[in-house]
């Protein structure tokens, strides 16, 4: 309960990481945009208010003839359509109210001279609209009568591009919202996405916790059940409790070899095993890993025949395949009876090899064949438990092959019988 409570509390951690980050990323992307477009708009202005403040200072100005049709008063020497221009005296007082006209005189005879301003951009607000100003100080080499050694204030109207600005700032604002209401969505389906593997791996531990404690209760239990017994026999001899003793040794060996197979997977789990590639002959390295089981099959009263048609050399781990060979091979031994067959074939392909090993035991129902290399899984719990098996062989077996970029299948075999085939890459990659 503690455990899947943690582990929704980490999900909505997640979530809520990924919401907040889309929004800082969203913000600062609108952000970015927007400063980016009011900076092109007011550079377009302020070209035109350079252009024209370049006409005052550097060339001279004829003085303003007649208007033409169309034109508005005070758009003299080049000025846009938008522009105006209020002239100021040394004294701060408005001296081009004519050229203005009535009306726009009206708009800007409120406005004062600060001569600090003179070569700065600025933003001015009147009953006119808003506009976007620059005080120029015209040399006295000017031959306009008009400008010449005063002080020309160029108001540039911006009210349709701040219309512009906004209307682009309430596209903006309800686009970052709908893809911040987007990313809600997709922050919840990564979320969980990114949560699987974690909940895989922790429903994976807490399989192999319980299993573990299960498989090594059970010997645990036999050893102290039997030594208890040995404990109220305190005058009896070794050869009268011969039969509890060697029970007691079967449980301890067959501790000790779960032992080891947790202990592989524990360290495969956590990437602790090395893998030690090497060159290998084909035809040499199977026999001495074969040898022993040839003199065991023959006292066991089983068929045991070898094929090794694989020549050439394979790069692997030969540890880690010995491993793979013997757990494979017990399987049979574990699975057939006297009069059974055990046989194991090699052959090389072009690129990979494979490694065979067949037994005329019972076969493999395919419900069982999804679930065969699962940790713990047997198809016979019971005889498992005669034959000292722990479910981990197969498990350990299949780590191998994939630790060796290979796969593993089984396969029946016609009338009766099992066999895995390993097909493994001879470059070891």
């Amino acid at each position: 309960m503690q455990a899947n409570e943690g582990i929704k509390r980490q999900q909505r951690k997640l979530f809520w990481g990924e919401v907040l980050s889309f929004a800082l990323l969203f913000f600062t992307l609108g952000a970015v945009v927007y400063f980016l477009y009011q900076q092109a708009v007011y550079n377009g202005v302020d070209t035109t208010l350079a252009r024209q403040e370049r006409s005052l200072k550097d060339g001279p100005a004829a003085a303003p003839g007649p208007l033409t049709p169309g034109q508005r008063p005070n758009s003299q020497n080049g000025a846009s359509f938008r522009t105006n221009m209020v002239v100021f005296n040394a004294a701060g007082q408005i001296i081009n109210a004519a050229d203005l006209g009535q009306r726009y005189y009206a708009y800007f005879q409120n406005l004062e001279l600060d001569k600090s301003a003179v070569g700065k951009k600025q933003v001015l607000t009147t009953t006119a609209g808003t506009f976007r100003t620059l005080l120029v100080h015209v040399p006295k080499s000017n031959l306009n009568p008009m400008y010449a050694g005063h002080y020309v204030l160029i108001l540039q109207n911006i009210d349709a591009q701040l219309d512009g600005m906004n209307s682009f700032l309430r596209v903006l604002v309800a686009t970052m919202i709908f893809f911040w209401l987007l990313a809600l969505l997709f922050a919840s389906v990564l979320a969980r996405r990114a949560m699987r593997p974690i909940v895989k791996s922790w429903q994976r531990q807490q399989d192999f916790v319980a299993d573990a404690a299960h498989e090594l209760r059970a010997p645990l239990a036999v050893i102290q059940s039997q030594q208890e017994h040995l404990l109220t026999k305190p005058h009896d001899t070794v050869l009268n409790q011969s039969e509890a003793i060697a029970t007691t040794l079967a449980e301890s060996t067959r501790l000790q070899h779960l032992t080891t197979d947790l202990l592989t997977m524990a360290k495969a789990d956590s990437n602790a095993l090395t893998t030690d590639l090497q060159h290998y002959d084909l035809q040499i390295w199977p026999v001495s890993v074969l040898a022993p089981y040839k003199e065991i099959a023959a006292a066991q009263d089983r068929a045991f025949d070898t094929t090794l048609q694989a020549t050439g050399e394979a790069v692997f781990d030969g540890d880690q395949l010995h491993q793979l060979l013997v757990i494979l091979l017990d399987n049979a031994f574990k699975y057939t009876a006297a009069g059974d067959s055990i046989w194991v074939t090699t052959e090389r392909q072009t690129k990979t090899w494979t490694l065979t090993v067949g037994n005329s035991g019972p076969s493999i129902p395919d419900a069982d064949k999804k679930r065969i290399f699962d940790r713990f899984y047997r198809m016979d719990p019971s005889r498992n438990r005669e034959t000292g098996g722990s479910g981990l062989g197969l498990a350990i077996a299949d780590w191998i092959v994939t630790n060796h970029h290979g796969h593993i299948r089984v396969t029946d075999i016609h009338l009766q019988g099992a066999a895995f085939v390993v097909t493994l890459p001879l470059s070891g990659k």
